[in-house]
């Protein structure tokens, strides 16, 4: 769902039968097709103009502007209309919606008969602007952290049915299970083989799990890992970037507990698209994400969802009930403005389903847990084609008014640049430590006060909702640009 430079696609004044159509209007054949229509045919722009009504619910543009629609054709007889709309991903939850509502308007025109839609997706390369990448991860599309610095929160359930779930949703989808300490994987689904190949040359052939490709040390056929931080760093770069992953729309990294070594070293080995946060909802959870939350941060990884799991349960009596109060994962997305908040229930099945080896999307995917694990897919899917896209507000230093943050967000100041203190910024901070502690946010690590000329050291706008400041005082700081927008302007 990105926006495509000239906006484009190719106009074809003739048309064949549908078959041969649908062979030529393929992604294969439509890769090299000019971006630009310049064509003047009168019924193609009429198709244009109806398949403007069509808008991107994220962007607020439609699909003729934001470059979906790859190739337009219109037969010989000039009754019917056959085009290509291509998507940033396979995935993208309102394709089916595009379908419908382009042949719906299109249908309108007096002189349409029939209208064929084919759906097409070009997906942007995570990989592709890392020099001398991997070749096992070349073909990976986008990475996804799921993660949480408390251990028992769900994590890996999460990230299994997550995975399950993207795929059902049409995407490509591997999971890496980061945690040698403690492989999850093995448990939680059942391959048709147990262990994972390793070939002559060294790469290593995921296991493969109703279409979801799987590496997990706990395949390796040596239970979890005995050893020191740094080995473990190395085996789990080993696993990872020797792996022979293919074409992947998302790759999960289900993440060990904690920030330490294995978060590092995966932060600097490969980009890192986006992270989901699994927390439950006592305070002690919320103060742990919080680190984490500011770790993805400092490595520049936005976080797009935050996912509470045993958050609620239906009583017998039909009443819905928090035995573990409220408030975790709220309060991370009210502190760092994360866009999505799912409450997971506490569900037997999910349980079960992990213990079986069969996770509960798939043995039962149109019940109510699948459809949530279906709203996590969808904002996941929706907030990675935003980062893609380029077009969120962005924050950085202003070499001319030093210890200022010059700060562009499109609906503020008419989309023009402009500037607040870094004291003010420093004093605006939501996080644990200034939540859950005796210390104010006017207060340096040292114990001062903040004066009113204090320069960060770094800036580095995070995904679409925040920026990452770090401070002389070694503090690293997450401010989200909800904070900001809001600030004295000077």
């Amino acid at each position: 769902m990105k926006r495509m430079e000239g906006g484009g696609f190719e106009a074809r004044a003739t048309m064949g039968t549908k078959e041969e159509d649908k062979a030529v209007m393929t992604d294969e054949n439509t890769s090299s097709l000019p971006a630009i229509f310049s064509s003047t045919n009168e019924k193609e722009q009429q198709v244009l103009e109806c398949l403007k009504n069509v808008i991107d619910p994220d962007f607020g543009e439609n699909i003729v502007n934001c470059g979906f629609v790859k190739v337009l054709k219109v037969s010989e007889s000039g009754k019917d209309v056959a085009l290509v709309l291509e998507l940033t991903t396979p995935a993208c939850p309102v394709k089916d919606e595009f379908n419908r509502l382009s042949k719906e308007f299109v249908k309108r025109l007096e002189w349409v008969d029939d209208v064929d839609v084919i759906m097409t997706a070009s997906p942007k390369s995570a990989m592709a602007d890392v020099p001398e990448a991997p070749p096992g991860l070349r073909g990976v599309k986008n990475i996804i952290a799921i993660s949480s610095c408390k251990g028992g929160v769900g994590k890996s359930t999460t990230c299994v049915n997550l995975a399950m779930t993207l795929a059902q949703m049409g995407a490509k989808v591997g999971i890496f299970d980061a945690d040698v300490y403690g492989p999850s994987l093995p448990t939680m689904i059942t391959p048709a083989f147990d262990k994972l190949e390793m070939k002559e040359d060294g790469t290593i052939t995921p296991v493969e799990y109703e279409g979801v490709k799987v590496v997990s040390f706990g395949y390796a056929g040596q239970g979890s890992a005995i050893m020191r931080g740094p080995m473990v760093s190395g085996l789990v770069n080993q696993l990872l970037t020797t792996s022979e992953w293919g074409e992947l729309d998302y790759l999960l990294l289900d993440m060990p507990p904690g920030t330490g070594d294995i978060h590092l070293t995966l932060g600097q080995v490969v980009p890192i698209t986006a992270a989901v946060v699994v927390t439950t909802p006592q305070r002690l959870a919320f103060i742990d994400v919080d680190k984490g939350v500011r770790m993805f941060a400092k490595l520049e990884v936005p976080c797009v969802a935050v996912v509470e799991n045993m958050s609620t349960f239906t009583g017998d009596d039909g009443k819905v009930y928090r035995p573990f109060g409220r408030g975790s994962g709220k309060s991370i997305c009210e502190a760092y403005d994360i866009p999505h908040l799912i409450e997971m229930p506490i569900e037997p099945g999910l349980s079960s389903g992990g213990d079986s080896g069969t996770p509960l999307s798939l043995s039962d995917p149109t019940g109510p847990i699948a459809a949530l694990y279906q709203d996590i897919g969808a904002c996941v899917v929706r907030e990675v084609a935003k980062i893609n896209s380029g077009r969120g507000p962005t924050a950085a230093l202003d070499p001319d008014r030093r210890g200022c943050l010059k700060v562009q967000i499109s609906d503020v100041n008419d989309g023009l640049p402009f500037y607040v203190s870094g004291a003010s910024v420093r004093k605006s901070d939501q996080s644990a430590r200034a939540k859950n502690s005796d210390e104010s946010p006017d207060i340096l690590l040292t114990g001062e006060r903040v004066p009113d000329d204090l320069e960060p050291v770094s800036v580095a706008t995070v995904g679409n909702y925040a920026v990452s400041v770090t401070w002389p005082d070694g503090f690293s700081q997450v401010a989200p640009f909800r904070v900001l927008r809001t600030l004295p302007r000077l």
